[in-house]
């Protein structure tokens, strides 16, 4: 199936999702902050009496409670959601609280529940299969861990993993490996890693795609990117709240030239 990703606000029924379902899409992922379910509500509601498969996504799911989580998606099944998947979208959760957060939504709903993992903090597999024990039934994935961030759960991984677990899947794992093999070096710019800068947005819970205007910033303002991100982790920022990054690494450069300028008269005197 042909699916596709959309964000309440950023995109509109009118101009992007009539459209794409128009076209042929087949499966529309409808996302929101993980305690801000209530918009999705008419973009859920237009995918399913359009007849095309809808899903719910429960973004930065490390930034609420099991209990929340489970109210947010109790929402998105009654606006007919298929199902619903939690992401991690600053890789920052453990394998614990992921079992927990799944564990609580499995018992709750009646449609199936899934996992979104990201690799900043290197968990991305332990994490998917602790989603899996804790009876999430959809995985999300990609070939060579392609992804923000330090990438996503990388799928040809996966799919050997649950193999060797007795987990049934669809995927044929020679076909995801010739994949990987042959065509991924030719649309990756760079092998996915664990960078510095995906390390410490992992730490701070910071959404990894922030990654590239957190480093422009940092550029343009003399400041140490990594202060930029646990400035933003502290703020909680969310997916969407970009134009704070510029405010953060301004206000510190601002904190930097004065500690200086203090330094400088206390030596003089």
């Amino acid at each position: 199936k042909l699916g596709v990703f959309l964000i309440p606000g950023f995109g509109t029924i009118s101009n992007n999702l009539k459209p794409a379902l128009d076209i042929g899409v087949d499966l529309v992922c409808v996302a929101s902050h993980c305690t801000e379910a209530d918009v999705t509500c008419q973009h859920i509601g237009y995918v399913r009496s359009s007849n095309k498969d809808a899903y719910g996504i429960l973004m930065s799911c490390h930034m609420a409670t099991a209990e929340v989580l489970e109210k947010e998606a109790l929402k998105m099944q009654e606006y007919g959601a298929m199902g619903v998947i939690l992401m991690d979208s600053a890789g920052t959760s453990l394998p614990e609280q992921v079992s927990v957060k799944i564990k609580r939504l499995v018992q709750s709903l009646k449609i199936p529940v899934g996992y979104h993992a990201h690799n900043n903090l290197g968990m991305a597999l332990y994490n998917s299969i602790a989603a899996i024990q804790a009876g999430a039934t959809i995985m999300d994935g990609t070939v060579r861990g392609f992804g923000a961030g330090a990438g996503n759960c990388q799928l040809e991984v996966l799919a050997a993993l649950l193999q060797m677990y007795g987990i049934a899947s669809p995927v044929d794992l020679y076909k995801i490996m010739d994949l990987s093999e042959n065509i991924m070096p030719t649309l990756m710019k760079k092998d996915m890693g664990i960078s510095p800068l995906s390390l410490i947005s992992g730490m701070s819970g910071v959404f990894s795609a922030f990654a590239p205007h957190v480093k422009r910033a940092a550029e343009r303002f003399h400041v140490d990117s990594r202060d930029i991100f646990i400035e933003l982790g502290k703020r909680k920022v969310v997916g969407g709240q970009e134009d704070m990054i510029v405010d953060v690494a301004m206000n510190l450069a601002q904190m930097a030239k004065k500690d200086n300028f203090n330094y400088t008269l206390e030596a003089l005197l």
